[in-house]
């Protein structure tokens, strides 16, 4: 909603959803929290050194940031191939709820982008809070107008 340009091609390529919806997994969260996980042996990550059993935060909005693998990593493209972000984690601890929660939102976005073609936010973004007290995050509400 902060993009008009991106719901517009969203209006104008309902194509475009499965990639929108991988583009607004990919986007946000990055910086601040991150996922625990306790090291199972010494190793070096970048210089420092973590010892087995020390509590490391992976923070997957880092990397979804990275841009190695996303150009222009802070710009919202619903063009965007992001399909290797790693929103859902990755490996052995990859959600199992991840072709779920796309199913989801893909029905989502389908039926809301033509329904509510002029949809917008009712406050400035700075006025949104998130939720602090669980370790997904997320907005604690989304005033719109239409």
């Amino acid at each position: 909603m902060t993009n008009p340009e991106q719901w517009q091609a969203l209006l104008d390529d309902p194509g475009l959803v499965p990639n929108a919806v991988e583009e607004i997994l990919r986007a946000p969260g990055k910086g601040g929290g991150g996922i625990p996980r306790y090291a199972r042996a010494d190793l070096e990550i970048d210089g420092v050194t973590v010892r087995a059993g020390e509590l490391v935060l992976l923070d997957n909005g880092a990397a979804n940031h990275d841009p190695t693998v996303f150009a222009e990593p802070d710009r919202i493209d619903i063009t965007r191939s992001a399909t290797a972000h790693l929103a859902f984690g990755h490996g052995a601890r990859y959600c199992i709820g991840a072709p779920l929660a796309r199913i989801e939102l893909q029905a989502v976005f389908s039926q809301l982008v033509p329904r509510f073609p002029t949809l917008r936010l009712a406050v400035p973004v700075a006025e949104l809070k998130m939720r602090r007290d669980v370790l997904t995050g997320g907005l604690a509400e989304l005033p719109v107008r239409w």
